[in-house]
């Protein structure tokens, strides 16, 4: 087989040479080289990680900044792309004057994309009113009134989730259920939880708790934002988005301003709206979506065995504040863009190392005392019964939506290059913990969101991350990926599972004593090595359109066999052949290739039984006991 190089100009090192043996075609993967994802050439206050501490109004030597000006406040400037949507038109309030107290002049408003902001509020008029049934309306108001570190604990799943709030004492006051409370009902006063948050920590889980408290400190505030880009709610805007004031509703003590709008807030959280006046109340970006998501963020670093389905509860619970009526998609986009900033300069700050790593083990040594010496946590994990979140398909499909609502795409911004902000990579670093550093930046840029969506592509790459998605690993090898994985380290270095249709030239390497599998119907052109551990192939084209190399190591498939476009050489491990769903004394084709050298040192079917082979004209076949 002669192979033809295959070069990205400037990110690609090594070389890819032609090789043939006499009369033998060559099944040994020569790869095309390590592919680098560079840091974004960025001007202050850019990056976010560098610079977050402004957020505070604290500038890098300590000294006071203003928060509320975008050219010192990096937070702001990733935000920039809403002025392409919605602009306050003010530009004394946007060039320094911006301040705590609102803007009060919206005589210059400009929606400036017509058809996204009547996008946006299609959204919002579709999900909320006589479109949500009572459940959602309740579930909402839950998502309202409760605080964030609490409510996304259940994207833990049940089982995990009850451990965590016993040993950390977590607590909600608001604890309602359908039937007990009628969320369509008009309270006269809002309801304030006072409960813990992520709980007082108790005596076993103090360490997580203070690292919780630390990522939902003061730079996480959306109050800069709220006041700067001074956005309204859309509760105060008609069906084309705009605000037009009719008058006065008096609940309880309180009054509030009445709005020309079809947006139907719940009913009981009519009184917990603002009073101060809407220069008071921004709508974008959504404070509990960020909140939400930097809350569930700190608990999937911890917990990385539920990692994507407390990323998935984040994003339900930004969802719900459109159902609520209280925010519109635009607003829960820019909350969640803003927790993975913030959430990556926190865990990258060096002052902040040993307390996250603190809280990692925590939490790992609770639970694992909890379900016990026989299992595992990602065992207890993947198998809750009653768990909402399930279904890792549905996760990754509602998590991408809610990335971008379906907002209208700009043709002319589509097919951009992904762009991975500085320390991103670590968002990943205790789910991905077999990778390096630059590892997880090429699984951000190889999974990222597509261009071309409002707000998006303005924010320095953050909005463009899809975390669930890269938590299933990379969505393709633009060079080659070598992975050594422990199981000695257990759980998530012991296996994991790689989920997308994987693309590219680059070439795979599976080393160490763990398990890798391979989910998706893949066509990377590389080549795959296999010399330590266990690769699973779960898919007949698991292992794309190179050749493949066996050195040692197990390589397990399922009855349906496994098809290689090249070549295949064995020079030892071990194959397991799934054989449940094959009927007995039949003949399965289990290895497919356009040769096939070698030999395996052993074959057997999942129980360890030894199988028969016979191999001719680039096919094993075995013969089911």
């Amino acid at each position: 087989m002669i192979r033809k190089s295959s070069t990205i100009p400037g990110r690609l090192s090594g070389a890819l040479v032609f090789s043939l043996l006499a009369g033998t075609a060559l099944a040994a993967p020569l790869g095309v080289g390590e592919f680098t994802v560079p840091l974004p050439d960025v001007a202050y206050p850019l990056p976010v990680v560098e610079n977050y501490t402004h957020q505070a109004g604290i500038g890098a030597d300590g000294a006071e900044i203003n928060r509320y000006d975008r050219a010192e406040n990096p937070v702001l400037e990733l935000h920039r792309g809403f002025d392409e949507v919605w602009n306050l038109g003010d530009e004394t309030w946007r060039s320094g004057g911006a301040n705590g107290d609102g803007a009060l002049d919206y005589s210059n408003v400009e929606i400036v994309d017509p058809a996204v902001w009547a996008a946006n509020m299609d959204y919002v008029l579709s999900v909320t009113g006589s479109a949500r049934d009572d459940q959602e309306a309740l579930e909402a108001y839950l998502d309202d009134r409760r605080s964030q570190g609490f409510s996304v604990i259940s994207g833990m799943g049940p089982v995990l989730a009850n451990i965590y709030a016993a040993e950390a004492q977590a607590f909600t006051t608001i604890n309602h259920t359908l039937g007990t409370f009628d969320p369509n009902m008009v309270l006269p006063v809002k309801e304030d939880d006072h409960g813990t948050e992520a709980g007082t920590g108790g005596e076993t889980m103090l360490d997580f708790v203070a690292f919780m408290a630390m990522m939902r400190g003061p730079e996480g505030t959306t109050s800069p934002s709220k006041y700067f880009y001074a956005s309204p709610r859309p509760w105060r805007m008609s069906d084309t988005g705009q605000v037009v004031e009719t008058g006065t509703d008096v609940i309880g003590p309180n009054s509030f301003e009445r709005y020309d709008s079809n947006v139907e807030v719940i009913p009981a959280l009519l009184s917990a709206r603002e009073t101060r006046g809407r220069h008071k109340d921004g709508g974008y970006p959504s404070g509990h979506a960020n909140a939400g998501y930097l809350a569930a963020i700190a608990y999937a670093y911890a917990l990385p065995q539920r990692y994507e389905e407390l990323l998935t509860r984040a994003s339900e619970l930004g969802e719900n504040r459109i159902v609520t009526g209280m925010h519109s998609p635009l607003d829960v986009m820019g909350g969640r863009t803003m927790s993975m900033a913030m959430a990556s300069a926190l865990l990258s700050d060096p002052e902040h190392a040993e307390l996250k790593e603190a809280a990692f083990e925590n939490m790992q040594a609770v639970m694992a005392a909890n379900v016990g010496e026989d299992t595992t946590i990602a065992a207890v994990a993947e198998d809750q019964p009653g768990d909402r979140w399930a279904n890792d398909a549905a996760n990754a499909a509602l998590y991408r939506l809610r990335t971008h609502y379906g907002l209208p795409q700009d043709a002319a911004d589509m097919g951009q290059e992904m762009v991975v902000p500085m320390g991103a990579e670590v968002l990943l670093e205790t789910r991905q913990p077999y990778l390096t550093a630059e590892q997880r930046r090429v699984v951000l840029y190889t999974t990222g969101v597509p261009s071309g969506y409002p707000v998006l592509d303005e924010t320095n790459g953050w909005g463009r991350i899809d975390l669930v998605a890269a938590a299933g690993g990379y969505g393709a090898f633009p060079g080659d990926v070598s992975v050594t994985m422990d199981a000695d380290l257990g759980e998530m270095h012991a296996e994991d599972i790689w989920v997308h249709d994987i693309s590219g030239p680059g070439m795979l390497t599976k080393a160490g004593s763990g398990t890798l599998t391979l989910r998706g119907y893949n066509s990377y052109e590389g080549g795959t090595r296999l010399q330590e551990g266990t690769l699973v192939a779960a898919t007949t084209t698991a292992l794309g359109q190179g050749d493949l190399l066996v050195s040692g190591g197990v390589l397990e498939i399922s009855a349906r066999g496994l098809d290689i476009a090249g070549d295949v050489e064995i020079e030892g491990g071990a194959l397991v052949v799934d054989l449940a769903d094959a009927e007995a004394g039949s003949t399965v084709s289990i290895l497919r290739a356009g040769s096939i050298t070698g030999a395996f040192a052993s074959v057997t079917d999942a129980q360890g039984n030894g199988l028969e082979v016979e191999a001719a004209d680039g096919e094993l076949t075995v013969i089911v006991p």
